[in-house]
């Protein structure tokens, strides 16, 4: 097919969205810990020079300091996430429609799913990462994971308002540009559904930084992928992870899984129940046209 001459342009071509995502992160986190460093110094100081450069080279006195920011970054991490994400979100859809624009010359033309279909994709997302939570818990994974414990306090620790902000909306979105909207995307021109799918969901997973949401991570970036390749926008994917972080944020704020995890049956229950609804709808979602993408000179053929 003529869309996969396109493959083949190397490394940062398939990866420098991943890139360019962390190399944002970064300076933000710096941008912070500077911020945070000075308002500290000016506090400990007054704005005097000389006392700020006897700080900087006494080890006691810096490694005090140190420890201060990195307390109050913690609690500053989602805001920090936020405002890593409202950057990375306008850069990576510049790159996303300028790969649009480049299809479009090239004649490929995408079907995409009806409107109404999306309905199928809240709902099965919504109770697959209900299950996939229940999971977790019954295999006690996320109490062998101390830094999985760690992050989930620091995120889930800001106002509700915040945590639907920043954890519902724009990082799900930052990750879907990325993840699948570009890297997953590329490595399609060149590569089957299922090499492409793994690659870009594995590296999601590995970008989590430990084993409970890299587990989490790669379940639902396969499924992300599988429903961007049926239903050929990458809104597809975006309201997927939307709903499935939503959902996280909500039963934890309302104590859904704390009351689900008080009796087992609950559990056990809730999660059969989620397996069957999801693989139902996925049912629902694999009759959808298979091939979403299509050359217009195919068409008019």
């Amino acid at each position: 097919m003529e869309q996969k001459t396109r493959g083949g342009r190397g490394f940062w071509y398939i990866w420098g969205s991943v890139i360019i995502k962390l190399g944002i992160a970064y300076l933000v986190y710096m941008a912070a810990v500077s911020l945070l460093a000075g308002v500290h110094l000016m506090q400990m100081t007054g704005g005097d020079a000389d006392a700020m450069m006897q700080i900087a080279q006494s080890t006691a006195q810096s490694g005090k300091l140190y420890d201060q920011i990195t307390n109050e970054l913690m609690n500053w991490a989602v805001y920090i996430e936020g405002v890593a994400a409202l950057i990375t979100i306008p850069v990576m859809l510049f790159l996303f429609h300028r790969d649009s624009r480049k299809e479009k010359e090239l004649g490929i033309v995408t079907e995409k799913a009806s409107i109404w279909k999306y309905i199928a994709i809240i709902v099965m997302f919504a109770v697959m990462a209900l299950g996939l939570n229940n999971l977790i818990f019954l295999s006690d994974l996320s109490a062998a994971s101390e830094t999985y414990s760690d992050t989930m306090q620091t995120l889930y620790g800001q106002g509700f308002a915040v945590q639907i902000l920043v954890l519902g909306i724009l990082m799900p979105t930052c990750e879907e540009l990325v993840y699948r909207g570009l890297v997953y995307k590329r490595l399609r021109y060149t590569s089957p559904f299922w090499a492409a799918a793994l690659y870009s969901s594995l590296v999601f997973a590995f970008t989590h930084g430990n084993l409970v949401q890299g587990l989490y991570g790669f379940i639902m970036g396969m499924m992300f992928c599988y429903v961007y390749e049926k239903y050929g926008s990458v809104k597809a994917p975006i309201l997927a992870h939307i709903t499935a972080n939503i959902l996280s944020v909500v039963g934890t704020q309302f104590q859904w899984f704390d009351w689900l995890f008080k009796d087992p049956m609950r559990v056990g229950i809730s999660t059969v129940l989620c397996a069957f609804i999801a693989s139902s709808i996925y049912v629902m979602i694999q009759r959808l046209n298979t091939d979403t993408t299509k050359n217009s000179s195919q068409n008019e053929g």
